[in-house]
């Protein structure tokens, strides 16, 4: 049985609101490598270092739609995983570009 809203998932948040306002906090350029260094990890241990703590290997569960599927039960594992590892990665470089290149908005941590 997992222990839901335990330490691992506070450590999980606590990560997460950083990364998706990471447009707003760092350069694009450092999100591109934050993405990268995450897609190795999903490719070489087959998902997320802290969802394998806090829920074992399934590949198909990740943090995000267990949670998620609290509020919506028939939602599909494998869309939610295809939207958190692609589309949000490419949203948040997309969005970090325009915001500092095109609109001149700095980040907290730019270079």
């Amino acid at each position: 049985m997992k222990k839901e809203f335990g330490l691992w998932f506070w450590i999980h948040v606590l990560l997460l609101i950083p990364a998706y306002l990471s447009p707003l906090l760092i350069s694009w350029k450092i999100i591109i490598l934050g993405v990268i260094l995450l897609q190795i990890q999903y490719w070489i241990i087959d998902g997320c270092i802290l969802t394998h703590i806090e829920m074992g290997k399934d590949r198909n569960e990740t943090f995000i739609w267990y949670y998620l599927r609290k509020i919506y039960p028939n939602l599909n594992s494998k869309t939610t995983k295809f939207v958190i590892r692609v589309i949000v990665p490419i949203l948040l470089i997309t969005i970090g570009f325009i915001l500092q290149n095109k609109l001149g908005f700095k980040p907290l941590i730019h270079f």
